[in-house]
């Protein structure tokens, strides 16, 4: 099966996506309205930064919810996929308008994971590959 790269919505109205991959290493994303494959890479636009900041990988489904502390609204009690954190990127070169650069739309075309769209990923993918510090490489 081909390995996928996807972008998706983390809404910080929703959840603190980033606190709960800082603690837990981890999140669990809704397995509703998506099709991940284990071994996909997810990439997560964080809503109030405007920026791609977290590449994960999919690494279990049917899962139990285990990140609802993180949740500012009701955490759903749903099956879930579990993304696993793979590095976090700090610079500026995957901020909305440069994105917008290489093919990404932006407002609501963010609002479902999506990975038909293979200039933007590879320019992800190259931005990731080349940043100095990662959380793997930290451990």
């Amino acid at each position: 099966m081909e390995t996928k790269r996807w972008l998706a919505f983390a809404n910080r109205k929703r959840c603190n996506h980033a606190q709960a991959l800082k603690e837990l290493g981890f999140i669990n994303w809704t397995m509703n309205h998506v099709r991940f494959n284990i071994g996909d890479i997810v990439y997560l636009f964080l809503s109030d930064e405007r920026c791609v900041r977290f590449k994960t990988i999919v690494v279990d489904k049917d899962c139990r919810r285990e990140d609802s502390k993180y949740w500012i609204e009701s955490a759903p009690n749903d099956s879930t996929y579990k993304l696993e954190l793979v590095s976090e990127y700090s610079g500026s070169e995957l901020s909305e308008d440069e994105l917008k650069k290489h093919g990404f739309n932006g407002g609501g075309s963010i609002e479902h994971p999506m990975y038909k769209n293979p200039q933007l990923f590879d320019y992800i993918d190259d931005i990731f590959l080349h940043q100095k510090v990662s959380i793997s490489e930290k451990k």
